[in-house]
């Protein structure tokens, strides 16, 4: 038995799954080869990139290593969040939300191989004792947070459909 083989023809039956799956055509197909920290950080790049260009302050003496917020601009704490599309369903799932940070805003980006998608969030991230579970109004609408990895009780994800 040749476990090297075994692995090698799984890994290359998903490679080829997932290959299929994508229309790698697009202006913004190339996100497929970056992994879930570079996306985070292309995002929060253009975030910063939109508001110099549109003369927004942002504080310069900003923190390489970030704790609530990525960009603060004028005393307002913005954390900026970005996925790519799902490869077999219409959703974004932003990833590494914290309910205990202090935002004033949450700009998520979901990109699609053609398409840029954001969302700008104001309502602060609430708990629902009842249901024992942290929710942020998206339009609206309640929208669940859930915990990335059972028993996590500092990091969730938030899931929007395209």
């Amino acid at each position: 038995m040749n476990i090297n083989k075994i692995l090698q023809n799984i890994i290359e039956d998903k490679y080829n799954e997932i290959r299929s799956s994508k229309d790698n055509e697009g202006i913004f197909s190339k996100i497929d080869f970056f992994e879930g920290n570079a996306i985070g950080q292309i995002g929060e790049e253009f975030v910063k990139a939109i508001f110099k260009e549109e003369n927004i302050a942002m504080d310069n003496k900003q923190k390489v290593i970030h704790d609530e917020y990525d960009i603060l601009s004028n005393g307002i704490k913005i954390e900026v969040k970005t996925a790519r599309k799902g490869l077999k369903n219409n959703s974004f799932q932003f990833n590494g939300i914290n309910p205990a940070y202090n935002n004033d805003y949450i700009i998520v980006i979901g990109l699609t191989h053609q398409n840029a998608y954001y969302q700008i969030i104001k309502d602060k991230i609430s708990y629902n004792h009842k249901k024992r579970r942290y929710f942020l109004k998206v339009n609206g609408k309640d929208k669940q947070l859930v915990a990335m990895n059972p028993g996590n009780s500092v990091n969730y994800k938030l899931t929007l459909q395209l």
